[in-house]
C-alpha cells in the first residue's frame, strides 16, 4: 500500500500515461480488499472503469472479480452474486476463465456456493481456482488453500481442514504477511470445533480487534461463560463490522441468551433468522454457535413452516450431527468419504499422482491431501493397502 500510494503521487506529478497505468490500481484493488478496506475497493474500481488505457479484461474480469469478492467477504450477497456472475460470463467471452485474472470471482462464487451449502461446487470452483494460482500466485494459493479448508470443515472434516490451513502457511512462511493472520482466525475456528479451547484463546489473542472480540466470544461460550461472551460482544465497534461480522454478532448474543436462559432468546433469533433471510445467509448461521443450531432444531415445531427455514433447519441437523457427542456410527467407514476422495480413489489403481491431478482438473497439493483423507477413512497407509481395502468395501 504505501509503495502503491507513492507511485500515485508520481503519476500525479508528472501525468505520466501509458499502458501500465492499470497495473497500479489492479495492485492496490487487491490490497485494500485484503486489508478488508471494502469501500476503498469500489474507488479503486471506479478508477480502474473509467481508465483509457485499461483493456476489457481488467476492467470486465479483473476488477469487477475482485469487487465480488470484496461484497462477498463483506457479507454483501446479493451484489457479489451479479459481480461474480458479471465477471464469469466476460471471462467465458474472452478466454480469460483460466487466467489470475479469473481467481477472484471463482473465490466469490465459491464463497456464495459454500455459504449455501452446496460443498460440490464450492469444492470444484476452489480447485479451479487453485489450479490457476498454484506455484505461481502465493497470495492466491494461500487463500485458495483456506477456502479448501472452510469447504472441509463444512463438511466435518475437521483434520484434513487443518492439514489445508498448514499447507496454506506453508505457501507464504518466512514472508510475515499481514494475511497469515486469517490462517491464525480459521485455525481457531477449527481448534474450537475439536473442544481445544486453550489453543484456540491462543491464536486468538494476536488478530485484530473485532476478529479478536468475535472469537474470543466463541471461546468463552464455548467454555459455558456467557457472561463473558456478551462483555467481549459489547466491547465489539459497531461501526466497523461488516454485514457478515454484524451478523455472527447477532448469532453469538443470541447464543449467549438461549445459554442463561433469557425469555428474549426467541426475539434476538428471530432478528437472525430476518437477517439471514434477507442477506442469503445459511452456513453462517448454522456454524457459529451450536447453541442457536440447538436451538433451531428444538423450536422448528413451534414456527410457520417457510423454505428459508426449512433449508435452515436441514442445515442445523446435519451441523449438529456432526458436533462432539453427537451419536455416531462405529467401524470402518463411520466417515464415508467424499465425492471428491472417491473420485481420486477410483484412479489410484492405475495413475499416477501427477495424471490424477491433470485427469481431475485439481492442484497436486490437493490430490495429497485428498489421498491422507482417503487413508485416514480407511484405517491404512499405503497406496497397496487403500486399494485392497476399497476392494473389501467394495469401493472398488
Amino acid at each position: 500500500m504505501r509503495y502503491g500510494l507513492a507511485a500515485r503521487g508520481i503519476e500525479q506529478r508528472t501525468l505520466v500515461a501509458d499502458e501500465w497505468d492499470a497495473a497500479l490500481p489492479a495492485a492496490l484493488l487487491r490490497a485494500y480488499t485484503w486489508l478488508e478496506d471494502f469501500e476503498a475497493v469500489d474507488r479503486e474500481v471506479a478508477a480502474v472503469q473509467a481508465m483509457p488505457s485499461a483493456t476489457e479484461p481488467v476492467k470486465l474480469v479483473m476488477a469487477r472479480g475482485v469487487q465480488a469478492l470484496a461484497r462477498f467477504e463483506a457479507g454483501r450477497m446479493a451484489e457479489a452474486a451479479e459481480a461474480a456472475g458479471d465477471a464469469d460470463a466476460d471471462a467465458r467471452r474472452q478466454g480469460f476463465e483460466q487466467h489470475p485474472f479469473a481467481v477472484d470471482y471463482l473465490r466469490a462464487l465459491a464463497g456464495a456456493a459454500l455459504e449455501r451449502r452446496d460443498f460440490d461446487t464450492a469444492e470444484h470452483l476452489t480447485e479451479r481456482a487453485l489450479s490457476t494460482s498454484e506455484h505461481i500466485r502465493p497470495a492466491f494459493e494461500f487463500l485458495g488453500l483456506l477456502d479448501r479448508a472452510q469447504i472441509w470443515a463444512a463438511r466435518g472434516q475437521i483434520h484434513d481442514a487443518l492439514a489445508s490451513v498448514e499447507a496454506a502457511r506453508l505457501v507464504l512462511a518466512g514472508t510475515r504477511s499481514e494475511l497469515l493472520a486469517r490462517a491464525d482466525e480459521l485455525e481457531v475456528l477449527l481448534r474450537l470445533s475439536l473442544g481445544d479451547l486453550p489453543s484456540a484463546a491462543g491464536l486468538a489473542g494476536g488478530l485484530t480487534a473485532t476478529r479478536r472480540g468475535l472469537l474470543m466470544a466463541r471461546v468463552a461460550l464455548a467454555a459455558g461463560d456467557h457472561h463473558a461472551a456478551v462483555e467481549h460482544l459489547d466491547t465489539l465497534p459497531l461501526g466497523d463490522l461488516t454485514p457478515r461480522t454484524a451478523l455472527v454478532r447477532q448469532v453469538l448474543l443470541a447464543a449467549a441468551a438461549i445459554e442463561r436462559g433469557d425469555p428474549a432468546a426467541a426475539s434476538i433469533v428471530g432478528g437472525v433468522l430476518q437477517v439471514a433471510r434477507s442477506g442469503g445467509f445459511l452456513n453462517t448461521v448454522v456454524t457459529t454457535a451450536p447453541q442457536v443450531t440447538r436451538y433451531l432444531v428444538e423450536h422448528s415445531a413451534q414456527v410457520q413452516p417457510e423454505p428459508f427455514l426449512e433449508r435452515l433447519v436441514d442445515a442445523a441437523l446435519v451441523v449438529r450431527s456432526l458436533q462432539p457427542g453427537a451419536s455416531r456410527s462405529r467401524g470402518l467407514r463411520a466417515a464415508p468419504l467424499t465425492d471428491a476422495e472417491l473420485r481420486v480413489l477410483r484412479l489410484l489403481p492405475t495413475t499416477s499422482y501427477v495424471q490424477m491431478a491433470a485427469a481431475l482438473y485439481i492442484s497436486h497439493n490437493t490430490v495429497r491431501s485428498h489421498l491422507r483423507s482417503i487413508y485416514r477413512k480407511l484405517g491404512v497407509s499405503s497406496r497397496s493397502e487403500a486399494i485392497e481395502r476399497a476392494v473389501e468395501v467394495h469401493l472398488l
